[in-house]
C-alpha cells in the first residue's frame, strides 16, 4: 500500500483528518520504502498533507513518530496490570500481560515486523529507546512491587523488570528474522521466554 492510500482514504481534495496514528502510518510506509535515516521531518509532513509545525505538535521528533503510541500502550498495560486477580500466580500474570500488550490486528503483522525492526537496528532509535524502555520497566516493576509489598526499587521488583524487557526483546528479535512468522509464533516466544521467571 503506498503512502498516499494510507494518508488519505476522504474526499478528494479535502485534506485528510489529522492523527496521531495516521502520522505513523505514513512515516513507517516512508521508512519501509527509502530507510530510517533517509527519510526527514519534512518527507512525512509533506506525505501527511501537513506543516512541519502541525507534525511538532503532535510528535517531537523523528524517533517519536517510529514509536507512535507507546505511552497509551503503556497506560493500557498498566490498567491490564492492576486488573489481574491476586491469586493469578505473578508469572503467569506476566505471560498473559506481555502477550495482551503485544497484541494488535492480524492485518498489521507485516507492519508491526518492519517497525520492530526498525527499533531494533536503527542507532538513533536504539538511543530513544532507553526513555521508552524505562516506562515499560517501571509498569511492570510496579505490579510485582505490588504482590510483594515492595517498592518497585527494590531488588526483585526491579529485576524482574529488565529480565521481562530482556525477555521481550529476544522474542522479537527471533520473531522479526523468521520470515512470515505469525503473530502466534511471537505470543508462543513471550510465553516460553517467560518460562525462566518460575
Amino acid at each position: 500500500m503506498g503512502v498516499a492510500q494510507i494518508a488519505g482514504g476522504g474526499v478528494p481534495g479535502r485534506r485528510p483528518a489529522t492523527s496521531r496514528t495516521s502520522i505513523v502510518s505514513v512515516a513507517l510506509a516512508l521508512f519501509s520504502e527509502h530507510g530510517y535515516e533517509d527519510t526527514s521531518v519534512d518527507q512525512i509532513a509533506a506525505a501527511a498533507r501537513i506543516s512541519r509545525r502541525t507534525l511538532f505538535r503532535y510528535f517531537p521528533g523523528k524517533a517519536a513518530i517510529a514509536w507512535g503510541e507507546f505511552d497509551d500502550q503503556i497506560d493500557g498495560m498498566r490498567r491490564y496490570l492492576a486488573a489481574i486477580p491476586a491469586a493469578t500466580p505473578l508469572r503467569e500474570g506476566l505471560a498473559d500481560a506481555l502477550v495482551a500488550f503485544n497484541t494488535f490486528p492480524d492485518s498489521e503483522t507485516e507492519v508491526h515486523r518492519g517497525r520492530m525492526r526498525l527499533l531494533l537496528s536503527v542507532d538513533e532509535l536504539q538511543a530513544h529507546s532507553t526513555l521508552m524502555y524505562a516506562d515499560w520497566r517501571g509498569a511492570v516493576a510496579e505490579f510485582v512491587a505490588r504482590r510483594r509489598g515492595e517498592s518497585e526499587r527494590d531488588l526483585v521488583p526491579d529485576a524482574v523488570a529488565h529480565a521481562a524487557l530482556g525477555i521481550a526483546l529476544a522474542a522479537y528479535r527471533i520473531w522479526v528474522d523468521e520470515p512470515g512468522a505469525s503473530q502466534t509464533r511471537l505470543h508462543e516466544l513471550l510465553r516460553e521466554g517467560t518460562e525462566i521467571l518460575a
